[in-house]
């Protein structure tokens, strides 16, 4: 049982081979979930990306070029996106730091009026193994979006999708019911969670945006 093996992340999710597994009921043969990914990068903290590498491949604080990047997307980039998705009249999830509908509230209204799907993407734009109380940060995250948009949001995608040996059962526990962090797989997925199993649907990792651009 993945219980008995503390610390084994990979336990929560057990090998299934895809030829051997029923086929999915789909409306379509081909689905594609279109997730935009909006998130607070703080000048004071170290620049999760970087378009620029630093003078002589040391980081330097304030990091000014590669913050100018991400704010580039919030100011300019966000709306180019925002009118494509709407003029095409397609569904679509946004994956938000919850500290952006305070940062950009401008933003998160634009998503809120086109009916787009909030899901958590973590408090502040940083990986998982760095948040000091994942359960505080998760519920914090939690309520900020149910605030804004009147109901909490039943996905998760962790920044840099990651997650520690812990991080599943504490989104479980916050009532999120399906995750993006999981690339594993063509097909929807159970992960072993408590108190509830969560989803893995999935996600791909070759047309995020970094690698992409």
């Amino acid at each position: 049982m993945w219980a008995e093996v503390p610390g084994l992340l990979s336990a929560r999710a057990p090998y299934t081979a895809f030829v051997d597994r029923p086929k999915l009921k789909a409306p379509a043969r081909v689905l594609v979930w279109i997730i935009v990914n909006v998130e607070h990068w703080s000048m004071v903290r170290a620049m999760p990306r970087t378009v620029l590498s630093p003078p002589m491949g040391v980081p330097l604080q304030p990091d000014l070029p590669n913050w100018a990047w991400h704010e580039y997307g919030m100011r300019v980039g966000f709306w180019r996106l925002h009118q494509a998705l709407r003029a095409r009249a397609l569904d679509v999830t946004l994956a938000l730091n919850a500290v952006v509908c305070d940062s950009y509230p401008r933003v998160a209204q634009a998503a809120l009026e086109s009916d787009w799907e909030f899901m958590g993407h973590g408090w502040l734009q940083g990986p998982m193994h760095k948040v000091g109380n994942q359960a505080e940060a998760i519920e914090m995250a939690m309520r900020k979006i149910a605030d804004f948009t009147g109901s909490r949001p039943r996905g998760w995608e962790s920044p840099g999708l990651t997650e520690t040996d812990v991080t599943l059962d504490l989104l479980s526990a916050a009532g999120v019911q399906y995750v993006a962090d999981w690339v594993l797989d063509d097909l929807p997925t159970w992960l072993q969670a408590k108190p509830n199993p969560v989803l893995s649907i999935p996600y791909s990792v070759e047309l995020n945006d970094i690698p992409v651009h």
